[in-house]
This record gives C-alpha cells, structure tokens and sequence, in this order.
C-alpha cells in the first residue's frame, strides 16, 4: 500500500484556491455583466440611440473595478497574502461605490441601475468572504527568524 502524503504548503494552496473559488467565480460574472452593459452601448451607439454620457463613465468604471477585483482574486488564489489584503480593502470601497450610485434617484435609468445593483449582489459575497476569519487564516503571515 502507498501512502501519499502532501506537503504542508501544497495542502495550504489546495485550501487557499478552494476557498477562493467561489470569489473568481462571482468577480468573474460581474466583469461579465459590466462588459455586457458597454456591449449594450455600443449597440445602442451603433443603431443610433445614444445613452448619456454618465452611462459611458460608469458602465467603464465599474468594468475597470471588476477586472481589478478579479486580478487581485487570482493572484490571492495563487497565494498572494498582498492581493488578499487589495481585496480585501477595495472590494467594500467598491460595493460602496454601487450602492450609493443606485440610491441616487433619477442619476441612472433604472435599467442601468437595476444591472449596477446586480453587480452589488456579486460584490456583497466577495467582500464577506475575503474578510472571514477562515479565509484570513490561509494567509498566515511569513516567520520573522524561521
């Protein structure tokens, strides 16, 4: 009979991806949507309706900010204790960011708003489980004198 045992570290990068997982998958469906939205105004653009300019700003924003969130996701997930401590911090300022933007009555037509609150129901998930305590302990910080 062979044993196989794992090392330590592989068994951490096992858990790190693991937990991790449900996070790219979430920021990987909100650049989706948000890549949609400048599709959609494209389209719109190209047929002759012209959106607001606002629309265009934060519709770019908001992609810009995903594609962030999703490059800092893959790189905790590959084990960077920096791009979990990113996450951490610019996933709320981002949410914030939504939820104020779709509060604003008449700033956004509704169906803008309605696929921005959308976005913030991808987020909310992200930013508790980046800060669960669980999480956290996948990225113990490195021995002083080890």
């Amino acid at each position: 009979m062979t044993e196989t045992t794992t090392s330590p570290a592989a068994a951490l990068a096992t858990a790190r991806r693991a937990a991790l997982r449900p996070v790219l998958v979430l920021l990987g469906c909100f650049v989706a949507i948000s890549a949609a939205l400048l599709g959609f105004l494209a389209v719109l653009a190209a047929v002759g309706i012209g959106a607001d300019i606002a629309i265009w700003i934060r519709g770019s924003f908001v992609l810009a900010s995903g594609v962030l969130l999703l490059l800092f996701a893959v790189s905790a997930a590959r084990g960077s204790r920096n791009a979990l401590l990113r996450l951490r911090i610019v996933s709320p300022i981002v949410l914030a960011a939504i939820v104020v933007i779709v509060s604003i009555p008449g700033f956004l037509p509704d169906w803008v708003r309605l696929e921005q609150a959308v976005c913030g129901a991808l987020v909310l998930p992200v930013v508790i489980i980046v800060n669960r305590p669980r999480t956290r302990a996948l990225f113990p910080a490195k021995a002083a004198n080890a």
